[in-house]
């Protein structure tokens, strides 16, 4: 039986107000993540900017460079994009944390991916 499957690495990203960086206030756990296929794993972003009603996830493929968002939690009005429906889940209060849902499908195992949060105001 295969353990190591998926390798999740997850980093903290936020939108800047001002030139001024706030990634000291918004924090991702765990940090990585080894799973296998079929599990659903869960990943938590919180953070404690007074007026920062959104938390969005996001996805980079191994290999690309572009950022794909999963969907992201206004107030407690979650929102996830069509293609992400089946596989990802995202919960919690955007004014203060959020939790996305993964589960690897089979036909994923061996890939690897980074995921990432971000906080910011809502427009």
């Amino acid at each position: 039986m295969a353990f190591i499957v998926c390798l999740i690495y997850l980093t903290t990203l936020l939108f800047w107000v001002s030139g001024e960086s706030l990634s000291d206030k918004v924090h991702q756990t765990p940090s990585h993540l080894i799973t296998d296929a079929e599990r659903t794993v869960q990943l938590r972003c919180s953070h404690t900017i007074e007026d920062y009603r959104m938390i969005l996830w996001y996805e980079q493929l191994k290999g690309e460079t572009a950022l794909n968002l999963i969907g992201y939690v206004y107030y407690k009005n979650p929102t996830i994009e069509d293609q992400y429906t089946n596989q990802f889940n995202i919960t919690g209060d955007g004014a203060k944390d959020s939790t996305l849902d993964y589960t690897l499908e089979k036909k994923l195992v061996g890939s690897s991916a980074l995921y990432y949060c971000a906080a910011r105001k809502a427009q």
